[in-house]
Order: structure tokens, then sequence, then C-alpha cells
């Protein structure tokens, strides 16, 4: 939960308001485009900082009288590049910056490599930002929606980036509606929605990932609520629910442990603490080079995810577990699946078993192994 400090200090700074979508083409630029406007006739200095029209008709017509920034171009090496001008964005100073595609990776030789990283230093300049994004490009469910889809999700954009925004709106639209706007070239030339609808835009993938936009957004109004204190301190006692995600050195799904933790813990608009427990044999000095790399990418993840990261020193695994889970509030416990069969988990002891017996009051959680190296993650 955000403190009252923060949310001073956040009034010296630019609100962010994000449209967010389940697919290309729901109509969050339209929207976007549509508020801007509604601004500017009540008076407002609102420009487009960067806008991407992918040549949609709907969305160019718009535009009209808005004012435009123009972009940056720049040439590296034998290779020529535009986009948005950060710099000059800031040097107009205007009440509001349209900024497209959030997700956004930058061209080379830009300041920032991600474009949230450039609306994140707009708004620390007092300017405030319209944004667009679609729910697969975030970091907790990028990998989820690569298992469903089938379409590996490149650009990410960390969690913190969503919680950050002052305003959260949904883009909905049916799934046929926007079948249909594939099939009348609405969103992609004729030959290149024939081949969208047969591979991501499918029902099953389109469902999958309306479902989770739409859990975003009822995500983000519960955090709203506490943050502008409409809970008593009571009731936000009650709802407060933190989450531990329990990390070991070298486990295979690691990323998919912590981006489960850190995707509760929004659902529940709680902290998520990952919490690492290292014996004597893991200590820096001595643990094995390779393991310690994957572990310090899986530590970087978290913190680019927005968990609080904890290392305690202990030999007693489930026992130092039991302990942080009591003094720090947990109600939800987040561990990987063994993969010991359930005998020889009896046999040889087990750091989950231990934990579930010996704590009360949480709520254990446990995610399946999922293959995927910490060191392929983006």
């Amino acid at each position: 939960m955000i403190h009252f400090e923060e949310l001073l200090e956040r009034r010296k700074k630019g609100s962010l308001k994000i449209y967010l979508g389940y697919a290309a083409g729901v109509g969050k630029t339209f929207a976007m485009l549509e508020e801007a406007h509604r601004l500017k006739t009540r008076g407002f200095d609102v420009v487009i900082g960067y806008l991407e029209t992918h040549d949609r008709a709907e969305t160019l017509s718009q535009v009209r009288e808005l004012e435009i920034v123009p972009r940056r171009f720049h040439t590296t090496g034998d290779r020529s590049y535009e986009d948005m001008n950060l710099a000059t964005i800031i040097k107009r100073n205007p009440q509001i910056a349209l900024i497209d595609e959030l997700a956004h990776t930058n061209a080379p030789g830009m300041k920032h490599e991600k474009r949230y990283e450039d609306v994140l230093e707009i708004l620390d300049n007092g300017i405030n930002v319209i944004s667009t994004l679609n729910v697969q490009h975030l970091e907790s469910v990028g990998d989820k929606i690569t298992a469903v889809t089938g379409v590996e999700i490149r650009e990410r954009l960390p969690d913190f980036v969503l919680q950050r925004a002052d305003q959260i709106v949904t883009v909905d639209v049916s799934i046929e509606e926007l079948r249909e706007r594939l099939r009348t070239g609405k969103i992609y030339k004729p030959d290149q929605a024939e081949q969208a609808l047969r591979r991501f835009f499918t029902q099953a993938n389109l469902s999958a990932l309306r479902e989770t936009a739409l859990k975003e957004a009822a995500g983000d109004q519960i955090r709203k609520i506490e943050e502008q204190a409409l809970l008593s301190a009571e009731a936000t006692s009650l709802t407060n629910e933190t989450v531990m995600v329990a990390l070991s050195s070298d486990p295979n799904n690691a990323p998919f442990l912590i981006r489960n933790g850190t995707k509760l813990a929004a659902q529940v608009s709680s902290k998520c603490f990952v919490v690492y427990v290292q014996r004597k044999h893991e200590q820096p000095t001595v643990i094995d080079s390779a393991i310690q790399r994957k572990l310090q990418n899986n530590l970087a993840l978290a913190r680019k995810l927005g968990a609080e990261i904890i290392t305690i020193r202990s030999d007693k695994i489930a026992e130092a577990l039991v302990n942080f889970a009591q003094e720090n509030n947990v109600r939800h416990a987040v561990f990987g699946k063994s993969r010991l069969s359930p005998f020889r988990e009896r046999l040889r002891g087990s750091v989950l078993l231990d934990f579930i017996h010996d704590s009360v009051g949480v709520e254990v959680h446990i995610v399946p192994i999922f293959e995927r190296s910490s060191e392929d993650d983006r």
C-alpha cells in the first residue's frame, strides 16, 4: 500500500492515466484521442507526444487539430531511426502529453531503453501523461500469455509502472466485434489480418487476454480505494494480505514463481516479499558461480516486478520462513512444487511440509515447475 508521504510527493509530479486493452484494435488510441479533444475543449494544454496510428483511418481521423510534438530523428551507424522526442516534450511543458504504446522499446541511441522510462521522466517534470497499453506486455503475465497463445511476448513492462498509474481505463469490445474489425481491414491489411485470425486472434486466445485485462482493472480499483483512504484503518488491516515468495538458490521455475507471487500481491493490493534463506554453503564466498549468477538474475527480476527482497541467513529454512511470515503479517506463501515424489519428500524432509505444519493463518500456494531458465528471461 502507498504511504501518505508518497501520495504527497506524487502531487508534485504529473498524473498518469492508462487506457488498458486486451489486444491490438480494441480502440485504446482512439479513446485516448477522444479524451484529448474533450480536455482541449475545456481549455487544457494538450499535445501529442507520440502517436502510433498504424495507418488506421479511424485513428487518423481523430488527430484533427491536436498539436503534435515533432519526433526525434537520429542515425546510428548506417541506420536511421525516429522516436519520441523526450527533451522537446519536457521543454514544451504542456499540461498533458499523449504518449502511445507504453511498453515500446526505444530505438538505439535514445536516452532510455524503454518508453515507460521516458514517461516516468516526463511525470517527474510535472507533466501529466495519458498512455496506452495491452495487458500481455505486463511482466507478470507475459509468460502466461506466451504459454496460452504460443506467441513470445518480447516487449515487457514492469508491473510497478501500472501500479504508478493514477487511473486505469479498460477499453473493452466483444471478441466477435474485434475479429470482425480484423476481417474488414480496420486493424491490419487483409493478408496480415487473415494470418492474425488464424494465429494470435483466435477465440481462445482473445478470451484469455480479455479475462486477464479485466482482472487487472479490477485489482487496480481495490488499490485505488485503499490509497485514497476510503477504507477505515480496521478494514485496511483486515484486507492486508501480504504475500511471501519462498525462493531457493537454484530453482528452475524461479521467474514463474516470482511472477505468480507478485501477480497475487497485485490482485490483493498488498506488498510482496521475495524471501531467500541463505544457508552456510550458499554464502557468496563458497556458492557455485553459475548458481550465484542465476540467483542474482532471479532477485533482479523480483525487484523489477516491485517485490521487496529479504535475505535471511539460516540453515533452518522452514523455521526462518515461519518466523518471517508471523512477524510480517504474511497471509499468502508461494512455494515451487518439489521434484521429489510425495514418498521421498516425506522420507527426506520438506521445507514446504514443515512450513505448512508450523505456520498459522497462512494460505499456501504451490506453483508447478515451469521449465524456463531465468537467464532467458526478458
